[in-house]
C-alpha cells in the first residue's frame, strides 16, 4: 500500500469516527430534549393538580362555613322551640288544674240542687201560691241556674283552650323532631367536609415538599393578597373620598362654632381618623399565644408581614378600631380574610377565619365581632393571622396592641 493510499485510509477512518461521535452526541441531545419535555409535562400536570386542590380546599372550607352558620341558626331555633314547648306544657298543666276545679264546683252545685228535694223553682212558680218567701226562692233558683250555666260555659271554654294548646304542643314537638333530624344530618355532612378538607390539605402538603415549591407558593399567595387589597381599595375609593370630604366639612363646623356632633357624625369621624401612632392603645383582636411575630423568618428570604395568634376554634375575632369593610373573601394561603379600612391610609387585616360575620361595605365599630377563629386556607391548627398596614406597607402590629 502506497503512502497516498494509507493517508486516504486514515482520513476515511477519522471521518467515520467523527460521524460516530456526532451521531452519539445527537442521540444524547435528543434524549435530553425528550427528558426535558417529559419533565415540563409532569410539572404542568402537577401545577394543574395543585390548582384543582386549591379550588377544592376553597369549596370545602366555604361549605364548612355555610354548615356552621346553619347549625348555629338551628341551635337557636331548637332552644326557642324547647322554651315554647316548656311554656305550653306549663299552660296545659294550669288549664288541667283549672278544669278539675271547675268540675268540682259544678259537681257540688248539682249535688246541692239534688238535695233540695222535689220542690223546685218551677213547682213554686206553678203552685199558684204567692208570697214574698216564694219570690225570694224563685229568685235564688234563678241565680243558681245562672251560676251553673256560667260554670258549664267556663268548663267548655277551658276544654277548648286545652285542646288548642295540645294541638299546638304537638306541632311544636313535631317541628323540634324535624329540626333535630336536620341538625344531625348537617353535623354528619360537616364531618364529611372536614375529612375531605384534611385529605386535600395532606395532598397539598405532599405536593409542596420541595422548599422551592413552597417558597414559590408563599410568594404567589402574598402577591395575590396584595393584588386583592389593591383592587378592594380601588373599588372603595369613591366611598372613602366621600367620607373624607364629609369629615373635613364636620371639622370646619367644629372650628367656627361650638358645634356638637351627632351619633352618625361621631361614628364617621372615628371611622376615617386612622389608628394614630403606635402607643399600645388597642385591645387584641383575640386573646391567645403568639405563634409567629412580625418580621420573623417565614421561608427562604420571606418574612412574616403580620402575626399569627393561636386561639380556640370559633372564638370571636374583634375589630381593633372603627372602620369599614373593604374585603371579605377567601384567598389562597389566608383562607377567609376580612380587611378594614380606618382612614388616612390605615388598614387592619384578619385571616385564617372559620367564617366571616360581616360583608364588604359594612361600617364597623371598635370591638365588634367580624369573624370567628378558624384554620381556613389550609392551616392545620386554629389561629388568627393579623396585619396592620399603612399606605400599603405592613407594619409591626404589636406597637398598637395593649
Amino acid at each position: 500500500m502506497s503512502i497516498c493510499q494509507k493517508i486516504v485510509v486514515i482520513v476515511i477512518v477519522g471521518l467515520m469516527k467523527v460521524n460516530f461521535v456526532y451521531a452519539d452526541d445527537n442521540q444524547q441531545l435528543q434524549s435530553l430534549r425528550r427528558s426535558i419535555a417529559a419533565q415540563e409535562k409532569r410539572l404542568a400536570q402537577q401545577k394543574k393538580e395543585r390548582t384543582e386542590l386549591v379550588n377544592d380546599l376553597k369549596q370545602q372550607e366555604t361549605e364548612i362555613a355555610k354548615l356552621l352558620t346553619s347549625i348555629e341558626k338551628n341551635n337557636l331555633s331548637l332552644r326557642k322551640l324547647k322554651q315554647e314547648i316548656n311554656n305550653l306544657v306549663k299552660q296545659i298543666d294550669i288549664l288541667t288544674i283549672k278544669q278539675k276545679q271547675q268540675r268540682a264546683v259544678l259537681s257540688k252545685q248539682l249535688e246541692s240542687a239534688f238535695k233540695l228535694g222535689n220542690t223546685t223553682g218551677f213547682d213554686l212558680i206553678f203552685s199558684g201560691e204567692k208570697s214574698e218567701r216564694n219570690d225570694r226562692i224563685i229568685t235564688y233558683y234563678g241565680y243558681i241556674n245562672q251560676a251553673r250555666q256560667q260554670q258549664i260555659h267556663d268548663l267548655e271554654d277551658t276544654q277548648i283552650q286545652l285542646n288548642e294548646k295540645r294541638v299546638e304542643l304537638q306541632k311544636k314537638q313535631d317541628s323540634h323532631t324535624t329540626l333535630q333530624k336536620k341538625q344531625k344530618e348537617q353535623q354528619t355532612e360537616l364531618e364529611k367536609n372536614r375529612q375531605n378538607r384534611q385529605k386535600t390539605i395532606t395532598a397539598l402538603e405532599s405536593s409542596m415538599q420541595a422548599n422551592q415549591q413552597k417558597l414559590a407558593d408563599l410568594r404567589n399567595n402574598e402577591a395575590k393578597l396584595q393584588a386583592k387589597i389593591a383592587q378592594a381599595e380601588r373599588e372603595s375609593r369613591r366611598i372613602a373620598e366621600e367620607e373624607a370630604r364629609q369629615a373635613k366639612h364636620i371639622k370646619e363646623k367644629q372650628k367656627n362654632t361650638s358645634y356638637a356632633l351627632n351619633t352618625h357624625e361621631r361614628a364617621l369621624m372615628a371611622r376615617v381618623s386612622g389608628i394614630g401612632k403606635p402607643h399600645h392603645q388597642f385591645s387584641w383582636p383575640v386573646n391567645g399565644s403568639v405563634a409567629h411575630r412580625f418580621g420573623e423568618l417565614l421561608q427562604g428570604e420571606l418574612y412574616w408581614k403580620g402575626m399569627v395568634i393561636n386561639a380556640k376554634d370559633g372564638t370571636q375575632v374583634k375589630a381593633i378600631a372603627d372602620g369599614r369593610v373593604i374585603l371579605a373573601s377567601w384567598l389562597q394561603g389566608y383562607g377567609f380574610v376580612v380587611a378594614l379600612e380606618h382612614g388616612k391610609g390605615d388598614m387592619s387585616l384578619y385571616g385564617y377565619n372559620q367564617r366571616m360575620l360581616v360583608e364588604v361595605g359594612d361600617k364597623i365599630h371598635s370591638g365588634q365581632p367580624i369573624a370567628l377563629v378558624g384554620s381556613s386556607g389550609g392551616q392545620t391548627i386554629p389561629a388568627l393571622y393579623f396585619e396592620i398596614r399603612r399606605d400599603g406597607k405592613a407594619l409591626d402590629p404589636r406597637g398598637w396592641l395593649k
